[in-house]
């Protein structure tokens, strides 16, 4: 019984391939689908010429990966021209822009050689059982600045806040970008390319793996590579640790991460595989741990499935010998769009610490309703049942207000 809910998804999403019909965050990759119109101007959509009348395959940037919206290739920051048109044209219920703060942006997107951005999201929380309720702090306040170094060199740096250990430049590289195939390389402090890359570090498949965007642990010095021909991406980091390990023992964490797969109009799949040597070390043990899992999303219509399964192996060596300790972690999002401008979502998450262990199932379900009233705009309202220690109410209701630009 308890593996059954593990895999249930799994054989949701073979069922729904047989059937044929089904239609940085990754629900707006899946969701742009519906969207060409966003950076392709035709007489005729239903004409596929407009898709190749001017390029050749390895020159083509269409495609449905966060890089398109994004400088970042592997998502989520500053925008570039194309996000920037998707989130004030096709994202919001409103498009209006007043005059003066079009021309404002108009003088960002003239200088060619500096660009821009920012994100602030400030979060109203109220749990259960809490004594400070509501609870209010600023999840995120962040100013990222690219200098375009050339066609194909660029220079990213994201500077925010300095809160709960991070510093206040947290993800800073150069880039060698526009290369064919829509390949880069990257090299500088940078979180691993690893499955969705959401912008809820809370959930379980980022916190668990050591990739929640919050937490020092989490950036990691090296370099990336990385290609995307059209529906196709693949990505290679190795790193190692940008903080001191834990203990001054003085072993630092090194490792490896990558994934591949396919970005398509309906369907997105891919794999991902993460190594970290030392990831945690003192005086008397040493752990490594690896990861690997599937992840992607399905849309039809205006309904979307983001789904994401792992397997997680903590190899601890102590003066009594080694063991292994395995986890999985599932994540499962339905999102339905009303609007242009709602989308409504649901999701149910699982952590399971040790497999081998009775009872060690942490599961969290989430009902929540994303608004995007203006450009620059949303508002976030979500409902969690959290089923994370036994005899604990922790459920909570978040309201998140995020600006950008």
């Amino acid at each position: 019984m308890k593996r059954y809910l593990y895999f249930f998804t799994i054989i949701t999403f073979l069922a729904i391939c047989f059937i044929r019909q089904a239609d940085a965050t990754p629900l707006l990759a899946i969701q742009a689908a519906e969207r060409c119109d966003t950076c392709h101007e035709m007489q005729n959509r239903s004409d596929p010429k407009w898709m190749e009348e001017n390029y050749t395959i390895s020159e083509r940037a269409c495609r449905l990966s966060c890089g398109v919206c994004h400088v970042n290739p592997s998502g989520g920051m500053l925008r570039n021209d194309s996000g920037f048109l998707y989130g004030t044209k096709a994202l919001p219920w409103k498009t209006d822009i007043s005059k003066d703060i079009q021309d404002g942006l108009q003088e960002i997107k003239n200088n060619k050689f500096l660009t821009l951005g920012g994100d602030f999201r400030f979060l109203l929380l109220s749990r259960e059982g809490s004594d400070a309720n509501p609870l209010f702090f600023p999840m995120q306040s962040d100013i990222y600045a690219n200098a375009n170094l050339g066609r194909h060199i660029s220079l990213m740096t994201q500077m925010g806040l300095e809160r709960g250990g991070n510093s206040a430049v947290r993800e800073a590289f150069g880039m060698i970008k526009t290369l064919p195939y829509n390949a880069y390389f990257k090299a500088g402090k940078f979180v691993p390319p690893y499955g969705h890359r959401l912008d809820d570090h809370t959930a379980f498949i980022r916190a668990k793996l050591g990739l929640d965007h919050s937490q020092p642990g989490s950036y990691v010095s090296g370099y990336e590579i990385g290609a995307e021909p059209v529906l196709l991406f693949a990505r290679f980091s190795q790193f190692n640790a940008d903080v001191t390990p834990a203990g001054n023992t003085g072993k630092t964490a090194r490792g490896i991460s990558g994934e591949m797969g396919w970005r398509g109009l309906w369907l997105h799949l891919g794999a991902s595989y993460i190594n970290i040597a030392n990831s945690e070390t003192s005086s008397t043990s040493t752990t490594d741990k690896n990861a690997y899992g599937l992840f992607g999303a399905l849309r039809y219509k205006s309904v979307s499935y983001l789904f994401e399964f792992d397997t997680r192996r903590n190899h601890i060596e102590d003066s009594g010998g080694s063991a292994d300790y395995d986890a999985r972690i599932t994540f499962n999002e339905l999102n339905y769009k009303v609007v242009k401008g709602a989308n409504i979502k649901l999701r149910y998450e699982t952590y399971e610490p040790d497999k081998t262990v009775n009872d060690s199932r942490q599961t969290r379900y989430m009902a929540g309703l994303n608004i995007y009233p203006y450009p620059f705009t949303e508002i976030n309202l979500q409902y969690r049942i959290n089923n994370e220690e036994a005899e604990k109410a922790n459920n909570d209701v978040l309201l998140l207000a995020h600006i950008w630009f």
